[in-house]
This record gives structure tokens, sequence and C-alpha cells, in this order.
């Protein structure tokens, strides 16, 4: 009997191991299934993400060749050397190293002025770009290896092409035009962080064209400055589990798959991942990654599930918790997709919608413009014109803010504030726009410690979008309070806080959480028509966060809201002299009478500027306030003219930072070392479509002394040469 029992257990025993094993391999070959998916969605999102990020870097660089390529033809140049000049100073501004006018009989002109033919041979076979354009492709997208001299490597470039129709120069037909840039500008856009170890890279991306040649290959370790076939790596491959036919009949087919391959004398397999651009492109993305990713994971779970044979239910709770992690991880992967998309789409709203009312505007002023009964029409126009262009540079300028303060770069300037003539700027500023409206504005200020350590523009940018989005959102007969107070934190440290109650129109519960969002403006019936960027309050409350304060809201609809914003600061025992007056500064800064006391004479500006049309505008704009100017196209041009003037000629030099020949800061430099009295003591004010601090950190060191941003704020510029002389 006792032997017929431990044959019972036996086979319990037996058939339990049995069924433990097999709902074990059963669960690990699931899980494995599982973890090859999530890995194979993350490597999806991936590709797709990179592959759009150059799929529009390619389309821009297109569009970027027809906007030359347009503006040759409206500007009808009648000699090569006249292209000439005009291709470079297009790729000055651009984002390409070359360009290139190709003619039909193959001659290549370039913005270097060398055409590439000798006697009817073309001097240097790589530039033989007749080819591309061989088949009647309208665009072309492609690597181009300029070879230097025998035995040195390759400068790997991107050669971007249009198809040019109908344009000729001095009897010569153009084929195309071209443009080539560092093939980095698209390969560190497709580089793999996710799958690295150690510093090792695990995976790697490359781009390919239909016939299987790399244009861009990452993995350099592998195909070192040479251009390299998908086909041929495959034909070399240990295994492949698609042969090149195949291969190629999913590329025809534009599919989007993956397959396993091993490399010639290397054990781990790789998974190969490719993804179509959209038609008409015929490019293939592709992702690899080393099977070592999956396995990894595997062996990690594998461990798990022997532990689950000890303690199971331990095992199953692990399991659980590490589904959860991986499922929060790919919802955050997807949201995090998903708002670049949303994004990107409502940048582009924001942009082209009032792009389409300016250049609509623009149409109607150009086609009225001879008419003497649409006078009054047309000076509405270019109010609107104005305000529109004003609020595209406010979207810059938010957008930009929103991309520094997102990567943790704000510059904060901390010096001295006087905190009540702060506030009454923001109430002068605001009043006249508030109290049109038909609503009252209110001013409450209980300030113990009126002068504190703080960053006054920042802090003025805050309480400006706050109040501003107040003024939009309450109706006639209400009022909008802004109120001041401070806490002190310790004997040094005060929290000021700022208050702003209105009687407006309210936010809705549903909203509220969103409210500090990028691009998040709430929609209804109540606010159709008012329009913003919907970036004010997310620019705030990271400003806010910042200087280590933060902004709360609290709202109900049609009754109000109460936005309170707290900084914390350093409180300043001794005032500086300069804020003493401060409150008077507005009225003496408003206006200045451009005469040399000294000289008797009109204030002569010197005008630093290579972009023609900015040029004019500011010419006329400076003429118009009674100045006397004169215009340099480059830095050597200024440097030249001011030392061929009379010692005290120039009051003023407004100096461009970025212009051919010589750049504005170089240019700074070379005046201020001219053997002159003048030389030191001339005012030059950097101005520049560049607005961050390191650009102003470069003008000051030059020599300048101050610093203008584009466009220029003609009052803003008064105001400095006010105070500066």
């Amino acid at each position: 009997m006792e032997k017929k029992h431990k044959i019972f257990y036996s086979l319990i025993i037996i058939s339990a191991l049995v069924i433990v094993c097999f709902v074990t391999i059963f669960y690990i070959s699931q899980m494995n299934q599982t973890i090859s998916d999530n890995i194979i969605g993350s490597i999806s999102e991936i590709a797709e993400h990179d592959k759009s990020a150059i799929q529009t870097y390619i389309e821009i660089c297109w569009d970027d060749l027809h906007e030359i390529a347009d503006r040759f033809k409206n500007n009808e140049y009648k000699t090569i050397e006249d292209i000439e000049k005009r291709m470079n100073l297009e790729c000055a501004s651009s984002s390409f190293s070359n360009l290139y006018l190709l003619a039909e009989d193959g001659t290549l002109y370039t913005d270097k002025y060398i055409p590439h033919v000798s006697d009817g041979n073309i001097v240097n076979r790589n530039t033989d770009f007749l080819p591309y354009f061989a088949d009647g492709e309208e665009k072309i997208f492609a690597r181009f290896d300029n070879k230097g001299d025998e035995g040195s490597l390759s400068k790997e470039m991107i050669l971007y092409g249009i198809r040019l129709d109908h344009y000729e120069i001095k009897g010569t037909k153009m084929l195309g035009l071209i443009g080539t840039s560092d093939i980095s500008t698209i390969r560190n856009k497709i580089v793999i962080d996710s799958f690295k170890k150690n510093g090792k890279a695990r995976g790697h991306s490359a781009l390919i064209d239909m016939k299987g040649n790399y244009i861009i290959d990452v993995n350099k370790e592998i195909y070192p400055n040479k251009s390299d076939n998908l086909y041929a790596h495959l034909t070399e491959s240990a295994y492949s589990e698609l042969t090149n036919e195949e291969v190629t009949k999913k590329l025809k087919r534009s599919e989007t798959f993956g397959f396993y391959h091993t490399h010639e004398g290397e054990e781990d397999k790789e998974l190969f991942y490719f993804m179509p651009f959209k038609k008409g492109m015929d490019l293939y993305f592709i992702t690899s990654v080393n099977e070592e990713v999956f396995m990894e994971q595997t062996n990690t779970f594998v461990t798990m599930s022997m532990s689950m044979l000890i303690i199971s239910m331990a095992t199953v709770i692990i399991m659980l918790l590490i589904v959860m992690v991986y499922q929060n991880k790919t919802i955050r992967t997807t949201e995090k997709a998903k708002s670049q998309k949303e994004f990107l789409s409502n940048m582009s709203h924001e942009i082209r919608t009032p792009l389409n009312g300016l250049i609509g505007v623009n149409h109607l002023i150009m086609a009225h413009i001879d008419d003497d009964s649409q006078k009054q029409q047309i000076k509405e126009w270019l109010k609107k014109s104005d305000s529109t262009a004003n609020y595209l540079l406010s979207l810059v300028n938010d957008i930009l803010d929103m991309s520094k303060l997102q990567a943790g770069k704000v510059d904060l300037i901390i010096e001295p504030l006087l905190i009540p003539a702060m506030i009454d700027d923001i109430f002068s500023m605001q009043a006249e726009n508030i109290k049109s409206r038909g609503v009252e504005f209110i001013v409450e200020k209980e300030l113990p410690e009126p002068c504190v350590e703080a960053d006054a523009t920042r802090i003025k940018q805050i309480l400006m979008n706050i109040v501003g989005n107040a003024a939009k959102f309450t109706p006639k007969g209400g009022y909008i309070k802004l109120t001041v107070r401070q806490a002190k934190t310790d004997d040094t440290h005060v929290n000021t806080i700022y208050t702003c109650e209105d009687t407006g129109i309210g936010i809705s519960k549903e909203y509220i959480g969103k409210i500090f969002d990028s691009f998040s403006q709430e929609r209804n019936k109540n606010t159709n028509g008012i329009k913003g960027t919907g970036l004010g309050m997310a620019i705030s409350k990271l400003l806010a966060n910042a200087m280590g304060g933060d902004i709360v809201v609290e709202s109900e609809l049609n009754v109000g809201s109460t936005f309170t914003v707290t900084i914390p600061s350093a409180i300043v025992k001794d005032m500086p002299d300069y804020l003493k007056n401060s409150g008077n500064e507005q009225e003496t800064e408003t206006h200045i009478v451009p005469v040399n006391n000294e000289a008797n004479k009109p204030l002569k500006i010197l005008v630093a500027e290579d972009v023609e049309l900015n040029a004019e505008v500011l010419l006329e704009i400076l003429a118009l306030e009674g100045f006397e100017t004169a215009h340099a196209k480059n830095g050597k041009e200024a440097v030249d003219q001011f030392q061929a003037s009379e010692p005290g000629e120039f009051d003023i030099i407004l100096m461009d930072m970025q212009m051919p020949v010589m750049d504005g800061c170089t240019a700074a430099k070379e005046i201020r070392k001219l053997n002159r009295e003048d030389a030191k003591s001339v005012m030059i004010y950097a101005c520049t479509a560049n607005t961050f601090q390191e650009d102003r950190d470069m003008a000051i060191a030059s020599g300048m002394d101050d610093f203008l941003t584009k466009p220029i704020d003609i009052n803003m510029l008064l105001k400095k040469i006010g105070r500066n002389l």
C-alpha cells in the first residue's frame, strides 16, 4: 500500500511539475511575444517620429529652393554674373552649404562664381548633376559625396534639387536648381538613444532609396565614409528571413514591414524595420535593433517566472506591477507623440491664420492704392496689417520663450526692482485698453518692502499676460482689480503676492486644469472671436516656476476669475539712486530731440544692414524722426565709412550682427580699435533677430553699447538713444 501511495504521490508531483512547467513555458512564450510587440511598437513610434521629422525637413528644403527660384525669376537677371551674385547671397541666408544652377548642356553655375565646365568637358565628374534629372524628376533628394583630392575622404553631403521650367539667362536654358547641405543636418535627427547601454549603441537608423542605396546611415562603425547598398549587405548576411527579391517587392508596394538577419561573422540577430515615406518621395526609413535588446528583457521575465514557482502570489503581483509600468510607459509615449503632433498642428494654424489675413489685406491695398476714394479704407487696412504683424511677432516671441523655458535655458536678470514703479507701468500700459472696454481698473498696493531683487521684465511679462487676459474676457460694466501685498519669510526675504481679480466670463471646471498647457484656449460661445496664441498662461507658469514661485487660479463661470502669482525675492535695504526717481522716467524718455547740442546739428546715424528692404524702411523712419542717416551694406562698408568720416560726424551706429563680408561684431571691434577719439565714444547698437543671452553677451563683448532686437521698436530705440545721450 505504501508503495502504491508513493507511486501515486510521485505521479501527482510529476503531473504538477509538468503542469507548472507547461504553464511556465506558455507564460514565458506569451511574455516574450508581449515584450517583442512592445519593443516593435516603440521602434515603430520612434521610426514614425524620425521619418516625419526628416520628411518635413526635406519638403522645407524643396520649398526653400522653389522660393529662391521664384526670386530669381522675379528679379529677371540678365547675366550669369548677376545670378551668381544672387546665389551667393541666397546661400549665405539659407540652410544650404552650396547652391548650383544646372544648365541643360550640363554646365553648372555655383554660388562661388566657378562654372564647373572647361572646353566643353565637366571639370569634376563628381558634380555631373545631369543624371539626377535624366528620368524627368521634378524633385531630387540624394546622397552626394563631394570627393576631395585623391586619397582623401569624401565630404558627405545631401543634395536637394528642383526642375526649372522655361528659365534661361542670356540664352542659356537652365534645367534645375540644386542645393547641398552637410549630411549631419539629417543624420542627427535619426540617432536611436532608446536602446543605448553603457554608451554602446544597440540600434541605428538609415535612409535608403528604392534601389537600396544608403543615403544616410548613422551606423558609422560598420559603414565608414562610403555609400553602401542594402541588398549588398543582405547578400553578405549569414542569415536573413527575407531574400533580396522579397524585400524589393515589399518596397515597390510601399509596405511597412520587418525581418531578422545576421551579419557575416556575428552571432546576434538584428531586427530590420522598414517604413516608407509618403507617395512621390521614393524613400524608405530603416530602424535596426539588436536582438540583445529583446533577450535582455526576456531574461528578466524568465527569472521572475522561476520565482513564481516558489512564491506564486508574489510573482503574480510583481508581474502585474511590471505590466502596469510598461502600460504607463506606452501611454506616456503615445501622449507625448500626440502632444507633439497637436503642438505642430496648433502652431501651423496660429501662424497661417494671421498670415492669410495679412496677405489678403496687402492684396487689397495693392489693388486700391491708386483709388483716392479708398484712402480711408486703405488706412484701416494698414492698421489691421500692423496689428496682425505685431500679433505674429508676439507669437514668434512666445514660441521662442516656450522653447527656452521647456529646455530650462531661461535667462533671468536679477537686479533691484522697485515694485510700485513696475505696477504703475503696468497700469499706464493697460488702463486705456481696459477703460475703453467700459471696465473699471483698480490697483491696490500694500508693500512694506517696496524694493526687492527680481527680474522686472519677466514679472511684468507675467502680469501683463494675466491683466491682458482679464481685459479680453471681462464684459462692459465689470471690474479688474490688481492687488499687490507681501509676506516676510525671514529678515532678508519676502514673498510678493500679485492677485488679479476680475468679474469676467470665468473658466469652466473642465478647462481650468488645462489653462497652463501650451496652445490651450477655452472655446465656447463666450470666447468666440477672442484671439490669442494660447501660450501666454503656459509661459507665465513656467516663468513663475523658474523664479521659484507659482501661479494658481480660482474661477467660476459667469462670475469671474482670480489669478494669484507668488514670487520669492531678497529684500533690498539700500535702494540704488537710479530707482529713486524711476516714477518720472516714462515722461522724460518718451521722446527725444534728435539734435547734437554740442555741434548744433541733427544727430547722424550710420545704419549697417545688408537686407535692402530692412535698410530702406529703417532709414525712412529715422529720417521722419529728424535724424540724418547713412547706409552701409555690410560690416566692412561700415568700418570704411566711419574711418572716412570727419571726427564726430557719426553720433550713432546701428549694427546688424549677421552680414556678408564682415559681421557686425567684427566691425564693432575694428571701429573701437581705430586711432581716433570718437571711435571709443560713438554709440553702437547691435540690431539682430537673435534674442538669446549669448547673442547679447557677444555684442557687448565686441564693444557695442546696447542691444536692439528685430523687428526694431522705434519707440524703444528713441528711448535708448535719449537715455544714453
